[in-house]
């Protein structure tokens, strides 16, 4: 019975075919879905391979020349792919970013071999570093207490010895440079910086062992020790103490206390050295929280008290004081935004000045630093919008066409150049904290220009080569690492 049912359907299933077959338009038998794309019509994303790097012996380590970033990264950033009907649909390249990320990687080769480089200077050089060597002493006669000249006061025409200096903003009186203690405590931070990560990329404990020195002379050493105060930091001449702004002298000590840790793995480490500079540093930031001077700072609306945060977050964490360095990381980050920055991006207070470019990206620096801070500390101030919607990515994008354009239509005073070289380190940083097409286009753009400035040596041209590279440890990121 039951073959007999299929042997019917059969039959009826092939007369319906020859009945089709017969009857049907000739043109349309050989009819077919076809769903694949025709090679004709399809555009792959074009892919080049990241260039080799090029090796040339140096003294004491490999240095690795680049081709410039617009010639290796390939020309099509999207990618088209059309589908049946010829209708084109466009995708981001990812080998467009993996190119990138690949050239990046290789500069850090570079910046690896201008750190050593800087270390090496640092390590022959025999130079004393003393405040005691300045040629005028303070108001107090102590030899020991740290001064510098305020950098915008000039003498004043109307008196005939000059006294006291008056105002003229954004003008330097370069006269500052007579006095040597700012330069000096510069250097020492730089060079200890330097060292610290130099051994940490090498284990060469001679650097240690010159870190050490210095620290030992500046801060420890009875002959040639600082007092630990800014009393008179940004001095008027005509006046009798420091002002509040002369605090700033002091921020960069954050470049020391991150490398330090760094070289405590050395044999030639002296733990009771470092012993004798946490107390120097614990009496200084006493001095910072208890003196008018330094509280009149904390409470600097600009970029003067935001770099006291700086400063005091690392100070904290420097003293082992974990918990008021992450409260106040998170505090001063908040703060520094929700006062700092319009909902447009402006800073308000860095662009009433008449350097407001300049100070405007001077700023954005130190928010960088609070940010990645209150980040280790376990705040994402990166991406905090403050209640009018202020993010420090907005300052980053406030000032982005500015930096392309040189400054055309920049709404503010400005009596200096449009200087693009510090913008651009933090521009290379935003690009991986908020990966934004438009940062890498800007950086393809705002690169050859910035290393004109370096190759100018323009005042603010100055290019810390390892920036990234201490970045790199400060947030374990692995964009970011200068070695393989």
């Amino acid at each position: 019975m039951i073959l007999q049912k299929i042997l019917t359907l059969s039959i009826f299933g092939t007369l319906c075919f020859i009945f089709l077959w017969t009857f049907w338009p000739e043109d349309s038998k050989h009819l077919r879905l076809d769903v694949s794309f025709p090679a004709s019509v399809i555009q792959q994303p074009e892919i080049v391979e990241p260039p080799k790097p090029q090796i040339t012996s140096t003294d004491n380590n490999k240095k690795i020349k680049n081709e410039p970033i617009e010639k290796t990264l390939p020309s099509n950033k999207l990618s088209t792919v059309y589908d049946v009907n010829g209708n084109p649909k466009e995708y981001t390249n990812s080998r467009y970013y993996a190119n990138y990320l690949s050239i990046l990687r290789q500069q850090h080769h570079q910046m690896l071999s201008t750190l050593l480089n800087k270390a090496d200077n640092a390590l022959r050089n025999n130079s004393v570093y003393s405040v005691t060597l300045k040629p005028q002493l303070a108001p107090s006669n102590d030899p020991h207490d740290f001064m510098s000249l305020a950098r915008y006061f000039w003498p004043n025409p109307k008196k005939k010895n000059g006294l006291p200096y008056i105002g003229r903003d954004g003008y330097v009186n370069p006269e500052i440079e007579t006095v040597k203690d700012y330069s000096l405590l510069r250097k020492l931070f730089k060079d200890v910086e330097n060292l610290g990560f130099a051994y940490y990329f090498t284990r060469n404990d001679s650097y240690v062992e010159k870190s050490v020195y210095r620290i030992k002379e500046w801060f420890i050493n009875p002959k040639t020790k600082m007092n630990p105060n800014l009393n008179y930091a940004s001095f008027i001449k005509g006046h009798k103490s420091g002002r509040r702004t002369g605090v700033l002298d002091m921020h960069p000590i954050y470049r020391m206390l991150q490398s330090i840790p760094l070289m405590r793995s050395s044999h030639k480490w002296d733990f009771s050295v470092e012993k004798e500079l946490k107390d120097w540093i614990s009496k200084y930031y006493q001095w910072l929280e208890t003196t008018s001077l330094g509280k009149d700072e904390k409470y600097s609306k600009n970029n003067h008290g935001t770099y006291y945060d700086v400063q005091a977050v690392y100070l904290l964490s420097y003293l082992d004081r974990e918990e008021e360095a992450r409260k106040y990381s998170r505090e001063a980050l908040i703060n520094r935004v929700n006062k700092g920055i319009l909902p447009t991006g402006q800073q308000p207070h860095e662009t009433k000045r008449p350097t407001s470019w300049f100070y405007s990206t001077f700023n954005l620096q130190a928010l960088f630093l609070l940010a990645e801070r209150s980040q280790y500390f376990g705040f994402d101030g990166w991406n905090y919008v403050g209640p009018k919607g202020q993010t420090i990515k907005k300052a980053v994008d406030y000032l982005l066409p500015f930096a392309l354009s040189n400054g055309k239509d920049w709404p503010f005073k400005n009596i200096k150049e449009f200087e693009v070289n510090s913008f651009v380190r933090l521009l290379e940083l935003a690009f991986v904290i908020w990966p934004d097409d438009k940062y890498l286009e800007a950086l393809v753009i705002l690169r050859p220009k910035a290393k004109l400035e370096q190759a100018l040596e323009y005042r603010n041209a100055d290019w810390e080569d390892n920036y990234l590279c201490v970045w790199s440890l400060m947030t374990n990121r692995q964009l970011w690492t200068c070695v393989e």
